[in-house]
């Protein structure tokens, strides 16, 4: 009797440690997640760039004579000259580029600034916008210094008060887009953090796959290397889906704007093919640069803009998307948009960012770890 008590407390107590050594190890990985989120996510999106090398380099490998670490050299080299060269030529233009980028979303945001004056609801609507009611507040804002400065300080305090009333909505965009890669290490070390996180996967990846399956037992080993390779699988579908939308969406708006007139078409053009890259978020921040910069000439190519992006969008999302992803990374929107908006709400632009193929992998996971495996039921095929 006493042996079976002993037995029974040593017993418990094991519970009870198992249990503590648990929640200890929950709260370390919730207070690690919590204080550097950005460089998890950040971390994650590395891991999405060795995908990308690695199915490159393996394309490349089958169709030509070079082994597989040779074709990874030669899609590395190619990058950085590519990367090398586009600084080069378009370097030089980059300044003047945002110099009229700037003149062109300030006489935008002027513009819709006089029409919500003149149109009540139209006011409305946009107040109920934040990034719109933002515009506008800076924008009464800087009318409000300029008029106070013009009745009770000389010309050139007139001069000074424009020049600071002049800090432009498209620079604190464009800090705001920097902001996606803020942390303290910065913009330079990130996206090297990115680079050879990715490199190095891509060099071998097979050995970083057969690490985290030695964490499981036996005789799930085999499985868990089987739906790591699938999560592999997605993520490149995913990849392959946003670049084509990437591409076609870019060329498509750049001969829209073109044709109606907008100033500066092939930058926005550019800039909506890399906000495309972000599924429902990039797309609507690209409308709304397009709609400031086709402000100034009037209603009718604003109208034209706003139709021919929303076109753009349900070709991109119900056509290319979907025939380039297929089943392996085929997301529900609505699920997507929660996601995204979750992930924005928490964790800022970058986590709006990375939600896509997050949710893609995460979706693999729960359907063949926990639907297939756990509730040992038939996934869709």
């Amino acid at each position: 009797m006493q042996h079976d008590n002993e037995h029974s407390l040593r017993h418990s107590a094991t519970v009870i440690g198992i249990a503590i050594f648990g929640v200890i190890v929950v709260a370390a990985c919730a207070t690690v997640f919590v204080l550097a989120t950005d460089i998890i996510l950040i971390l994650f999106m590395g891991i999405v760039f060795g995908v990308f090398l690695s199915r490159v380099s393996q394309l490349l490998a089958a169709f030509s004579p070079l082994k597989y670490s040779w074709s990874l050299a030669a899609v590395t080299g190619t990058l950085i000259l590519l990367f090398c060269g586009f600084s080069a030529i378009f370097g030089v233009q980059i300044n003047t580029r945002i110099n009229k980028a700037v003149e062109q979303a300030d006489e935008g945001i002027q513009h819709l600034n006089d029409w919500s004056k003149e149109y009540p609801p139209l006011r409305t609507v946009l107040m109920s916008t934040p990034f719109l009611r933002q515009l506008i507040d800076d924008e009464k804002q800087s009318s409000d210094k300029e008029s106070d400065s013009v009745s009770k300080e000389a010309d050139s305090q007139t001069k000074m008060m424009e020049q600071s009333a002049l800090q432009s909505t498209a620079k604190r965009s464009a800090q705001a887009v920097a902001g996606i890669f803020k942390t303290t290490l910065g913009l330079f070390v990130n996206s090297l953090l990115i680079f050879f996180v990715g490199l190095f996967l891509a060099i071998d990846p097979g050995s970083y796959r057969d690490g985290c399956v030695q964490l499981f037992s036996q005789k799930k080993q085999e499985r868990t290397r089987d739906i790591m390779n699938q999560m592999g699988d997605t993520l490149w579908h995913w990849l392959l889906g946003r670049f084509a939308s990437m591409a076609i969406t870019g060329v498509s708006a750049g001969l829209l704007l073109r044709v109606v007139g907008v100033p500066m078409a092939f930058t926005l053009a550019v800039v909506t093919a890399l906000l495309t890259f972000i599924p429902n978020i990039g797309p609507a921040l690209a409308l709304i640069l397009a709609i400031l910069f086709a402000l100034p000439k009037g209603g009718t190519i604003v109208l034209l803009v706003v139709l021919g992006y929303i076109a753009l969008q349900l070709v991109e999302s119900y056509a290319i998307t979907p025939l380039i992803q297929q089943k392996q990374a085929s997301l529900p929107p609505a699920l997507l948009i929660a996601f995204q908006a979750i992930m924005g709400v928490l964790f800022g632009f970058l986590g709006a960012g990375v939600a896509s193929p997050l949710l893609a992998v995460s979706k693999v996971g729960v359907e063949e770890a926990y639907i297939k495996d756990v509730l040992e039921k038939p996934g869709k095929d």
